[in-house]
C-alpha cells in the first residue's frame, strides 16, 4: 500500500488579534437609562475581512438594577488611515438584576423591560508589537 503525501501547506499569517472599547448609553425605558462601558472579545482580523466580535457584560447600575448584554458587533468599517471600527445595534436582556451577597438576584420590584443601545466602537486596541 502506498501513501500519498499531502502537499505542503503554505504559511499564511493571520491578521492581528485585537479588541475594541465601546462606551454609550441605553435608551430610556420606565423613566430611566443605563450607561454601557465594555470591551469586545479579541479576534484576529483587519478592516477588510468581515470579522465580527462577540461581547457580554452588563450595564451600569440605575434605579437599583442593571441588565445583561450579550451579542455581536457588525463587520469592520475601514477608516482612511487603515484602522477600523464596528457598529453595535442591540438590546439589553429584559431581566433587571442587582448584586446581592456575592451573587446576582432578580429585582422583582422592577417590571421586566429592555433598553436599546447603539453606536460605534473605538479603533482596535491590544495589537502585538511589530516583530512579535
Amino acid at each position: 500500500m502506498s501513501v500519498c503525501p499531502l502537499p505542503p501547506v503554505p504559511y499564511v499569517p493571520l491578521p492581528p488579534a485585537h479588541a475594541h472599547a465601546f462606551i454609550g448609553w441605553t435608551s430610556v425605558a420606565l423613566g430611566h437609562f443605563h450607561g454601557v462601558e465594555m470591551f469586545v472579545y479579541a479576534v484576529n482580523g483587519d478592516g477588510t475581512d468581515g470579522h465580527v466580535h462577540r461581547y457580554q457584560g452588563h450595564t451600569k447600575l440605575a434605579m437599583g438594577h442593571f441588565h445583561r448584554l450579550i451579542g455581536m458587533t457588525g463587520p469592520p468599517i475601514t477608516l482612511p488611515d487603515g484602522s477600523h471600527y464596528h457598529e453595535i445595534d442591540a438590546q439589553t436582556d429584559d431581566e433587571p438584576f442587582e448584586f446581592k451577597q456575592n451573587y446576582y438576584k432578580t429585582v422583582l420590584s422592577v417590571k421586566r423591560h429592555t433598553h436599546k443601545f447603539a453606536g460605534r466602537t473605538g479603533p482596535g486596541i491590544g495589537y502585538e508589537p511589530p516583530g512579535w
